[in-house]
C-alpha cells in the first residue's frame, strides 16, 4: 500500500553498485549531492529513517551480497546541499547478468513510501499473529503451506516444521482434501471463486485423525508477482456443542411437557385399573391361574407408571443443591439400599481407595441416583456370583481438583459399540428397563461439571468412570440440561 507525499512530485534515482556499495553508474538529475555521485560509497550517504527494531543498513546490505536476498526500507537522503534530508524509499536487489563481478541495483524513490512499514508496525503484526485465537495459514498457488501461526499448531496438533512445505490438504478429511487443489487451480485459470472470499463451514483433520467443524475464510494477496492465499480457520467445536445442547434442551422440554400431560391424564385411569385388579384378586383367591393373570396385569400397570415417571424425571430440569459430604458414604448407602436386589446372590462390594480422600460438594440426592443406576447394572452383569469394585484417585478436571471413581464388575463386559451408546436415552441391552438410567446419570454428572464414561475394567468386565469436581461449579446456562 502506497500514498503520495504532499510535497513534490514522484522522483526516482537509480544506482548500480558493487559489493561494497560503490556507485558504478547513476541515473539522476543534475544538482544532486556529490556524495551520491559515481565512485562514492552509497551507504555512507544514507541513514535508515526508523532504525529501531531493524538490523543496521550495513548488515542488511551484507546479507544482500551474501544471499542475494533483496530488501526494502525507508532512508533519509540529502539530495542537494541546500536542502534538508528527505525521506525516500530504498529498494536493493542483485542484478542478474553475465558479468563476473556481482552488481546490485539500488533505487531511491521520493514521493512514494510504504505506509506502516516501520519496525513497530512489523512487531505489532507479529504480535497479532502470535496471539490470534484463530488459525492463520498462508499457502502459495501450489497449495503449499508457507507460514502458520501458533494457533495453527495448537488447533491441529502438528509442529510448525511438520506443516511448512506440505500441501494444506493434509489438514482436511475427504472429500475436501481431494477437491481443494482443484478449487485453487480453477480459480487461477478462470478467476471465478468458489471458496476465495467466501466463508464456509467444513470439517478439518487433526494429526490424531479426529475431525472437527471449522469456519474457513480465504483471501488472496500478491508479493513480487507471486500469488498467495491466507486461510483463517475458526474452531466451531464449542459452538457446535452449544447448538447440540440447545437442541437437546428443546427436545427435553417437549418430551417433559408431553409426558407430564400423559401422566396427569392417565394417573386416574391407572389408579382405577389398579383398584379394579385389587378387587378382582379378592374374588380369585381360589383360582390360582386367574389370580396370577391379575397379578401380571397389576405389575404391567406399575411398570407403565414407572416408565412415565422415569421419562418425566429425565426430561425435567436439573436443579442442584450442593452440600459437602464424604462421597464413600453415599455409594455405601446405595449399595445397602440394593440389598433386596442382591438377595440369594453372592455379590460383594470391594473398595480400593487411598486413606484421607477429600470431601466433595455435591447434590447428595442426585448422586445417589447415579450410584444406584450404576450398581444396578453391575449387579445384573455379575449374575449369581461376582464382585463390584470401586477405585478412587485424586485427579484434576479442567484445572480443578477432582475425584476419579472407577466402578467395575467382573461380568462379561461391554462391546465397543455398546460403550459408545450406553448414555443414549432409551438404549438398553437388558430385557427389562427403560434405558434411561445411564442417560440420567450422564445428565447429573454434566450438571456437576464432571464427566462419566464407559469402558472395560482391569478384570475384563464393564467399568464406569466418574470424575467429580471437589468444589461445586455454578452453572447459569438455562436449566443445566445436557
Amino acid at each position: 500500500m502506497r500514498e503520495q507525499f504532499q510535497s513534490g512530485a514522484v522522483k526516482v534515482l537509480a544506482f548500480v553498485c558493487d559489493r561494497d556499495s560503490r556507485v558504478e553508474s547513476v541515473s539522476a538529475e543534475r544538482g544532486i549531492s556529490p556524495l551520491l555521485g559515481q565512485d562514492r560509497l552509497l551507504l555512507e550517504s544514507l541513514t535508515v529513517a526508523s532504525s529501531s527494531g531493524f538490523p543496521p543498513l550495513l548488515d542488511r546490505w551484507n546479507d544482500l551480497v551474501e544471499t542475494g536476498s533483496g530488501f526494502q526500507t525507508e532512508v533519509l537522503v540529502q539530495l542537494r546541499e541546500s536542502e534538508k534530508p528527505q525521506s525516500m524509499e530504498m529498494h536493493a536487489l542483485p542484478l542478474r547478468g553475465d558479468c563476473d563481478v556481482p552488481l546490485f541495483l539500488v533505487t531511491l524513490c521520493a514521493g512514494l513510501r510504504v505506509v506502516n512499514s516501520g519496525p513497530d508496525e512489523v512487531a505489532r503484526c507479529r504480535a497479532v499473529l502470535s496471539t490470534a485465537v484463530d488459525s492463520i495459514i498462508t499457502i502459495d498457488s501450489q497449495c503449499v503451506i508457507s507460514s502458520v501461526n501458533p494457533a495453527t499448531t495448537r488447533m491441529f496438533g502438528y509442529s510448525e516444521s511438520e506443516l511448512l512445505g506440505r500441501n494444506v490438504s493434509m489438514l482436511m478429511p475427504e472429500p475436501w482434501a481431494s477437491q481443494h487443489d482443484e478449487y485453487i487451480r480453477r480459480y487461477l485459470q478462470t478467476g471465478k471463486a468458489s471458496i476465495i472470499g467466501v466463508g464456509r463451514q467444513i470439517m478439518a483433520l487433526r494429526r490424531d485423525g479426529s475431525t472437527f467443524l471449522v469456519h474457513l475464510a480465504i483471501s488472496e494477496f500478491t508479493v513480487r508477482q507471486t500469488r498467495y492465499f491466507t486461510g483463517i480457520i475458526r474452531d466451531l467445536t464449542d459452538l457446535e456443542q452449544v447448538q447440540k445442547q440447545l437442541l437437546q434442551s428443546e427436545r427435553l422440554a417437549a418430551i417433559g411437557q408431553m409426558v407430564t400431560g400423559l401422566a396427569h391424564e392417565s394417573r386416574n385411569a391407572l389408579q382405577r385399573a389398579q383398584a379394579c385388579l385389587d378387587m378382582l384378586a379378592l374374588d380369585l383367591q381360589d383360582q390360582p391361574e386367574q389370580l396370577d393373570l391379575a397379578r401380571r396385569a397389576r405389575t404391567a400397570l406399575q411398570d407403565l407408571h414407572r416408565l412415565y415417571e422415569e421419562v418425566r424425571s429425565y426430561a425435567a430440569p436439573i436443579h442442584l443443591e450442593f452440600r459437602e459430604c464424604d462421597l464413600s458414604a453415599v455409594w455405601r448407602k446405595e449399595w445397602e439400599n440394593l440389598a433386596a436386589l442382591r438377595r440369594e446372590r453372592r455379590i460383594r462390594l470391594t473398595e480400593s481407595c487411598p486413606a484421607g480422600l477429600p470431601r466433595c460438594e455435591i447434590d447428595i440426592h442426585r448422586m445417589e441416583q447415579v450410584f444406584r443406576n450404576i450398581f444396578e447394572n453391575a449387579i445384573h452383569a455379575c449374575g449369581e456370583e461376582g464382585c463390584v469394585t470401586v477405585r478412587c484417585a485424586e485427579v484434576t478436571l479442567d484445572g480443578r481438583a477432582a475425584l476419579s471413581l472407577r466402578i467395575s464388575d467382573n461380568g462379561p463386559g461391554m462391546k465397543p459399540e455398546v460403550c459408545a451408546r450406553v448414555f443414549e436415552p432409551f438404549f438398553t441391552t437388558k430385557q427389562k428397563g427403560t434405558g434411561l438410567g445411564m442417560a440420567i446419570a450422564h445428565r447429573i454428572l454434566s450438571a456437576h461439571a464432571g464427566s462419566i464414561s464407559a469402558g472395560s475394567g482391569v478384570e475384563g468386565g464393564a467399568e464406569i468412570q466418574l470424575v467429580i469436581p471437589l468444589r461445586s461449579v455454578v452453572r447459569r446456562l438455562g436449566d443445566n440440561r445436557q
